[in-house]
């Protein structure tokens, strides 16, 4: 899995796909059995070998493998206990990718637009994930993932294998492919910083994310210290100065909003934000050009502990070249 995406079993407990989806649904499988009927939806997926092709919720129900069908035709998966259903969790800076196989050789990814993964996961509903006609987007695939995968643990490297089934498999032979970026064209965009550099404030911002993990250490001993590596920059143009994004840690938000003062990119570009490939109005390389996205992880390497503890020195030092905005930060953070 490349760094730039994240890669996490899903926190789903329960699914619910309702009618509508599944209507769907039963006219992909016709059209994928009938190619001549659809060749576009047609054309590059995986050929299903289901003895007889559903034509009702109640089969539907039988071939998913789904524990209950409501009286609004809604189908329900318990995506804990069942063997019939695994699913992962897919993050690609800012959009959610809820992936689901199911045994039969079908597959649902559902799109979710939130800034950052701790929300997408935060608004789920009894940690229920509900398909409906107005969740924003979702696409019905099939796949050829062994038997065995649904029956086994979900281990770390499992979860990455089917995310990265889903990346590079999958997503290639949707209707609308949904444009997930690796890593290394984000940071190789077209921009320019106008002072300092991007080798400084990736600098910068890895001493904030050791001190950021101190200061929560501090703050609650038996609680979770985890800070995420990954970051971005909505670089400056003719209209808005370069801005820091993250919404998880306060602290991380304070002192980048200081550092992109210091270090700023700036792009004239000025698009308008959306998420399909074949959208009209819609550019996602030019509006890539204009954010940074850094991923401060380095090589999952383990970084020593002085080398920790002297990032807060670094850090308080260049806070205190920062004038006001610096001096306020080491006040109200006491470092």
């Amino acid at each position: 899995m490349n760094h730039a995406i994240v890669c996490k079993p899903s926190p789903v407990k329960t699914l619910s796909v309702s009618s509508t989806p599944l209507r769907e649904l039963l006219n992909f499988l016709i059209y994928g059995r009938y190619s001549e009927l659809l060749t576009e939806r047609a054309r590059r997926q995986v050929v299903l070998s289901l003895i007889k092709i559903p034509s009702t919720a109640r089969e539907l129900k039988e071939v998913l493998g789904a524990e209950r069908l409501d009286k609004n035709g809604k189908l329900f998966f318990d995506c804990e206990t069942s063997e019939n259903q695994i699913a992962v969790l897919l993050d690609n800076q800012g959009a959610q990718f809820w992936v689901h196989y199911f045994r039969c050789g079908i597959g649902l990814v559902n799109l979710s637009f939130f800034s950052h993964l701790a929300s997408a996961e935060g608004a789920l509903t009894n940690q229920t994930r509900n398909v409906t006609h107005g969740s924003l987007e979702y696409q019905w695939f099939t796949h050829s993932l062994s038997a065995d995968i649904f029956s086994g643990e979900m281990s770390e490297a499992a979860v990455n294998r089917l995310g990265d089934y889903f990346v590079e498999i999958i997503n290639p032979t949707l209707v609308y492919p949904y444009s997930i970026y690796t890593e290394s064209p984000k940071i190789k965009e077209p921009y320019k910083f106008v002072s300092g550099s991007l080798e400084r404030l990736t600098e910068v911002l890895t001493w904030t994310r050791f001190v950021c993990e101190g200061l929560k250490r501090d703050r609650d001993p038996h609680g979770k210290t985890y800070v995420s590596p990954h970051m971005s920059i909505n670089c400056g143009n003719l209209k808005d100065a370069p801005t820091f994004e993250r919404a998880t840690e306060v602290f991380i938000n304070s002192v980048g909003a200081v550092t992109v003062k210091e270090n700023a990119p700036y792009t004239v570009l000025h698009e308008g934000y959306g998420r399909r490939a074949g959208g009209e109005s819609f550019d996602w390389a030019r509006k890539n050009k204009h954010r940074i996205f850094l991923n401060l992880e380095q090589n999952k390497r383990e970084v020593p502990v002085c080398e920790k503890i002297a990032a807060r020195t670094r850090l308080v030092d260049w806070l205190k070249e920062q004038d006001v905005e610096g001096e306020r930060i080491l006040r109200t953070w006491k470092l």
